[in-house]
């Protein structure tokens, strides 16, 4: 009996202290009240955005969260959009560092490096690109570059369907390589 008794008492001690060590972490530990989690977080998913059942983009990144009190997924650590048309043809491929997609409306804001690039080859930079769902319409109303075959153009603003195809761009300036036949 006394060999039980022995052994209880360092075993209560131990218990005693690690309860006491509990309390003052938890006295110490950070308040992370202000901080807001995700409600749901993904690593290297996707993201499929449609529009009256057809699909119109897929959305790849390396880390997904999404906030329901927000109402937005938030996309970092790289994202790649691939776009559709109405025949669900691969069209056109966007890729920038971060992004933003609000969740009822389907819009998506990309960040960072956008780079968006035509089956046809044309080429869109600029650092902050919109998506607009409802309209299908790619919009930057910051600073652009757009390369086509022969054309290379700048402008304060752009706007266009996903392809590249019918596009408009604000104070365009640029240059060609083009050969403009001249009457004699």
């Amino acid at each position: 009996m006394k060999t039980i008794s022995y052994l209880l008492l360092p075993l209560m001690l131990l218990v005693s202290a690690c309860s006491d060590l509990g309390d003052d972490n938890d006295a110490t530990a950070p308040d992370d009240s202000g901080v807001e989690h995700p409600d749901q977080e993904s690593w290297k998913a996707t993201i499929v955005i449609t529009k009256d059942g057809m699909r119109v983009a897929e959305i790849w990144a390396g880390y997904i969260a999404n906030f329901l009190k927000r109402n937005e997924t938030v996309l970092k650590d790289s994202i790649h959009v691939d776009f559709y048309d109405s025949k669900g043809v691969k069209t056109s491929v966007l890729t920038a560092n971060e992004g933003v997609v609000e969740n009822t409306s389907r819009n998506m804001i990309a960040r960072g490096n956008v780079i968006v690039v035509s089956n046809k080859g044309e080429i869109l930079l600029t650092e902050l690109l919109n998506w607009d769902n409802a309209r299908q319409k790619i919009v930057s109303e910051v600073p652009v570059r757009f390369l086509t075959g022969q054309d290379t153009l700048y402008g304060d603003s752009f706007i266009s369907d996903p392809d590249l195809k019918d596009y408009e761009i604000r104070s365009a300036k640029g240059r060609s390589n083009r050969l403009v036949p001249i009457d004699k």
